[in-house]
């Protein structure tokens, strides 16, 4: 016998691939309108880590698609729309990410499609002081293999450095130049693996391939995966539509993605930044992705995401911090040597600590706790706190 969830969000989805457009969305919005809304992205000092007080706390998204360049049909929203759900939302940022084909950067006639479509975006975009800061990406599609949000670099100076001829000869050259030239690339929904379910799209596999499937893997696959910085682990969609109604676990996916990255950190010897992501494609959009950024600005939220500064799905997380041995308390995306005991602490009314995705004992809240680290053993520690989920802090990892 079929959930009752389940069968409304089948009645909608089914309008959503043949009827009225606006109606089909309308029904997505309602089902996405008990998600969970963070409180407005101010940092008070109950949120901001004492030893980040120089960080301001912008809450913003990662994963937001618009029409056009995005099919009508698939994205309900133009850029007028967009802009005032940004500011309806308080957001202090947001990436736009529309849809780009798999190997775009192959062919001259695609590469220019691509090109003026985002600078289209670009001078639609408002600017000026007390606006939200306004990122023009894209989300790389690979239908075979998963997709990739990219954004921050000039994707003029990335064509010039690798022609459609070069990118054709070496497909791998073109993430790298991206990344070269300020780029950020994230792993999209990367554990969205199909499941049983009458819904034809839950059965769709738009995982990252690497991470759920064997290879071969193409190069510029490869190269993606060797070298994006960030990965979302929490996809508002995902979320809702998908853990909600079909698992009955909002935080299904979203803590089996942060454990996968647990386990990855050591292995590829290197950060990984979780964020999160509406990828909203109609009238729903919420903060996502918290950044302890040094400036209001696209630099500013660039720079935190790449140093680790950051928190998903609720600021409270943000207040995570480690010391080592009595010193300096230091925020999310830190990185410890040489440690034998570091102390962790949050603020928050429901707090949990993990080391390397084992719960550690819990602790009243206001309390520090003391986790021994194994010298020459990469451990990752992190921490839920209230609704939110912090960027790891780093301890004894070889880099």
């Amino acid at each position: 016998m079929k959930r009752a969830p389940e069968t409304a969000l089948l009645l909608a989805l089914m309008l959503l691939a043949g009827c009225s457009r606006s109606i089909s969305h309308h029904l997505l919005d309602a089902s996405m309108s008990s998600a969970h809304r963070p409180a407005p992205p101010v940092a008070p000092a109950a949120v901001l880590p004492e030893a980040t007080s120089p960080y301001q706390l912008l809450g913003g998204d990662m994963h937001c698609h618009v029409s056009p360049p995005d099919s009508p049909r698939h994205v309900s929203r133009g850029m007028e729309e967009t802009v005032e759900l940004v500011r309806a939302e308080g957001l202090d940022f947001v990436v736009l990410t529309p849809h780009v084909p798999s190997q775009f950067f192959q062919s001259e006639s695609m590469r220019q499609r691509v090109q003026a479509e985002l600078a289209a975006l670009e001078r639609a975009v408002p600017r000026g002081e007390g606006e939200p800061i306004f990122v023009v990406g894209f989300e790389y599609t690979d239908y075979h293999y998963g997709h990739v949000g990219a954004a921050f670099a000039d994707l003029g100076a990335v064509y010039a450095d690798v022609s459609a001829r070069a990118a054709l000869t070496d497909p791998a050259k073109f993430f790298h130049a991206f990344v070269q030239h300020g780029g950020l690339l994230v792993i999209n929904h990367p554990l969205l693996t199909p499941i049983d379910s009458i819904i034809p799209m839950a059965r769709a596999n738009l995982s990252w391939r690497p991470f759920t499937a064997p290879g071969p893997y193409p190069e510029e696959i490869v190269a993606a995966d060797r070298i994006a910085q960030a990965f979302e682990v929490y996809n508002l969609a995902v979320t809702e539509l998908r853990d909600r109604f079909l698992l009955g676990d909002t935080a299904s996916t979203l803590e089996a993605t942060l454990a996968r990255l647990d386990r990855e950190v050591p292995l590829r010897a290197r950060p990984l930044v979780p964020v999160g992501g509406s990828d909203s494609h109609s009238g729903h959009l919420r903060a996502t992705t918290f950044v302890l950024a040094e400036e209001r600005s696209a630099k500013g939220v660039r720079d935190g995401i790449v140093a680790g500064r950051v928190c998903v799905r609720d600021p409270a997380a943000c207040s995570f911090e480690v010391r080592a041995s009595g010193g300096t308390w230091l925020p999310p995306g830190s990185v410890i040597r040489d440690a034998t005991m570091v102390e962790v602490r949050a603020r928050g009314e429901e707090v949990r600590f993990w080391a390397n995705g084992t719960v550690l004992a819990p602790e009243e809240p206001g309390h520090s706790v003391f986790v021994p680290v194994a010298p020459g053993k990469c451990s990752v520690l992190r921490a839920r706190v209230d609704a939110g989920y912090s960027g790891p802090v780093y301890v004894n990892c070889p880099f």
